[in-house]
């Protein structure tokens, strides 16, 4: 299965999750899609929005051996706030289609646009922390 990932399950991200993910990712690339980023607060740490939007959204594209049940725990990480979806990534001057996870819902209060369309660079810039860290610090 093909996924583009811009958030917290990231290789890089440093969440539980993320680490969950990684021995079942067979191939990571850097890519972006069409969107705008948004980040999202919660006391836990921050987490990110892909709504539609002309602006590009950074992140990894990988290629994963996922069982049904994998898929499903995503799909239950991500909750009713996203939904799974298609989506048309530019990885190495490429287009390659990848599912990928869409915000729904309507934005709670204190979430805020990410210049540059980068949930990593925007934690590390921001000295913030990602929703799941699994070290509890922010990424930097």
């Amino acid at each position: 299965m093909r996924l583009f990932l811009y958030g917290t399950l990231q290789p890089a991200a440093g969440t539980a999750m993320a680490d969950w993910l990684r021995p079942r990712i067979v191939e990571a690339e850097p890519a972006s899609v069409a969107g705008r980023l948004i980040a999202v607060p919660d006391p836990r740490g921050w987490y990110p929005a892909l709504l539609p939007g002309a602006a590009r959204c950074r992140g990894t594209l990988v290629r994963a051996e996922l069982s049904r049940a994998d898929v499903a725990r995503l799909d239950r990480y991500e909750g009713t706030d996203y939904r799974r979806t298609t989506l048309r990534a530019r990885a190495a001057g490429r287009m390659v289609t990848c599912s990928g996870y869409v915000w729904r819902s309507a934005l709670p209060a204190g979430a805020v646009w990410m210049a540059g369309g980068d949930f990593l660079w925007w934690l590390a810039h921001e000295r913030r922390r990602a929703f799941g860290s699994s070290s509890g610090h922010c990424l930097v």
